[in-house]
């Protein structure tokens, strides 16, 4: 993991993957911090890094960035680095769904402690994102703020008409818990109550590395 205190965050990358057939996870932990000590420890403007696994087997990459050009800079790079390389030599390429955030947050410096991550992305039949986003605010300060287990949550904009709902909690059990809690909320349904549930997809991520 790599996480530097004294730098922002505004765009987030989160990448799915599986690993091929004969990779190890022991064998993915070693690639990942070489990754991170060869590759990612030189680049600038990193603000956070993590590998996550959901209980479906399948990894994630997860990184937060000051801007988009250090996430465009490291797409460049990557090809050419060794350590980068025998990383990405372990994914197999046909599971790969990258998306890219613009965290619509004020730039935020990352929490302490924090084991696992809510992913969730979805499209709207109705609103618009600053409506959204009060929505969002509100819950953050009508419901999350109850919990002690919620360190971080924003709203991303992945493209035009899609979205993204991030929370860092501190267990996975109790990040899970709440995030059911949404269906017996007012806040929470007000949220729901925008997403079309056709376009909605959400997963839950124990940090592992």
């Amino acid at each position: 993991m790599i996480k530097v205190p004294h730098l922002k965050a505004s765009v987030m990358e989160f990448t799915r993957f599986r690993i091929t057939e004969n990779t190890t996870e022991e064998a993915l932990l070693k690639a990942i911090s070489d990754f991170e000590n060869d590759f990612l420890a030189h680049q600038k403007g990193i603000v956070f890094h993590c590998l996550a696994k959901n209980d479906k087997g399948e990894y994630a990459n997860i990184l937060l960035a000051e801007h988009t050009a250090v996430l465009t800079a490291i797409e460049k790079d990557i090809v050419s680095n060794p350590g980068a390389l025998s990383f990405l030599k372990l994914i197999d390429k046909k599971t790969v769904d990258i998306h890219y955030l613009d965290i619509e947050k004020e730039a935020f410096f990352m929490p302490e402690h924090f084991s696992c991550i809510e992913f969730g992305t979805f499209a709207l039949k109705k609103g618009n994102l600053q409506q959204l986003l009060s929505v969002s605010e509100a819950i953050e300060k009508n419901y999350l703020s109850r919990f002690q287990n919620t360190q971080l949550h924003f709203i991303g904009s992945l493209s035009e008409d899609m979205y993204a709902e991030v929370t860092f909690g501190t267990t996975l059990e109790a990040t899970q818990q709440i995030c059911s809690g949404y269906l017996s909320d007012s806040n929470g349904l007000a949220l729901m109550e925008m997403i079309d549930e056709t376009r909605m997809a959400l997963d839950f991520w124990s940090v592992v590395s």
